[in-house]
């Protein structure tokens, strides 16, 4: 990990930012999805506040510099949600939350961590950097898993 980077875990307070990271993320990256997006806003709230115990907030010197979230799906640790703010971007934040993310994962008895990423996100990188192998497609989403 960073010196200049630290975790902590996600708190309550933290789901404003959430809230705007992810609707930044969409109307940048899949600005198709927004309106069924918003609609979907109360499911979204449910999933963030019930992921909330495996969720991981990164901080630097500026303060909040991304977060992730997971939750157990169909027997693996599905990441529900990895975001690098823009003034953290490129600074190895992306990969000290995914770390994190395996770390936790693996210390909960999971084998096998899995997720989804829109086709259009240059994130793929990152996690094919971190051993994850395509599994599959989801319409415009590409899956991946690691196995712990």
């Amino acid at each position: 990990m960073s010196a200049s980077v630290s975790i902590r875990p996600g708190l309550a307070a933290d789901l404003p930012m959430v809230f705007r990271a992810e609707r930044d993320y969409i109307r940048d990256v899949e600005p198709a999805a927004e309106a069924g997006w918003t609609r979907a806003l109360d499911k979204n709230l449910e999933l963030w506040v019930g992921c909330l115990d495996r969720a991981i907030v990164a901080e630097d010197a500026e303060g909040t510099a991304g977060f992730a979230m997971w939750m157990p799906h169909d027997g693996a640790a599905l990441l529900v949600t990895i975001q690098v703010l823009a003034h953290a971007r490129r600074r190895g934040v992306g990969n000290v939350l995914l770390q994190r993310y395996l770390v936790d994962a693996g210390a909960a008895g999971h084998r096998t961590a899995s997720l989804g990423v829109h086709a259009s996100n240059p994130a793929r990188r990152l996690y094919e950097a971190a051993g994850f192998r395509h599994s599959g497609d989801d319409g415009d989403y590409a899956l991946y898993e690691l196995r712990l």
